[in-house]
């Protein structure tokens, strides 16, 4: 399975790219003013990939593609002793126009790293071991931060 999914990572050309997780909370103490928070909770993970099909749903490469992640995502919870919080999230719907690609249209999935410490802790050293290595193991299967040249 790794074999043919590392062809489509190939022939789809993806990349991802990293972007901070932010939880906002806001609580209302009594007689006065809202009180709004936003804490810097975890990553998140857009993996891209050149959508070929026209079709509305996303094809079975896509499904493919996703339960491979979800595998290595296991088990780089498990590697992490399960400190954070780490999943594969489907977008097979949604299709992402590139503005910098003569908006060619793109598939994503998301991979969400965050904690369960409560939700006014920021994220910690737990959650940068975590983006660390589910870095490593992007680009293990061919998928890098950033555009291939191709």
């Amino acid at each position: 399975m790794s074999g043919s999914v590392r062809e489509i990572i190939e022939s789809h050309k993806c990349f991802f790219e990293v972007w901070p997780y932010h939880i906002v909370s806001e609580e209302r103490p009594a007689s006065s003013a809202i009180n709004t928070r936003r804490v810097h909770a975890g990553f998140d993970f857009d993996i891209y990939g050149i959508k070929m099909s026209h079709q509305p749903d996303p094809p079975a490469e896509y499904w493919l593609v996703y339960t491979k992640l979800k595998e290595i995502i296991e088990q780089v919870g498990r590697e992490n002793n399960h400190a954070s919080a780490i999943e594969v999230i489907p977008f097979g719907s949604t299709l992402v126009l590139d503005s910098k690609d003569h908006l060619k249209p793109l598939a994503m999935l998301r991979i969400r790293i965050t904690h369960a410490r409560g939700i006014h802790q920021p994220a910690g050293e737990a959650e940068v071991q975590a983006l660390k290595a589910v870095e490593t193991e992007l680009s293990n299967l061919g998928i890098y931060s950033g555009r291939s040249a191709a």
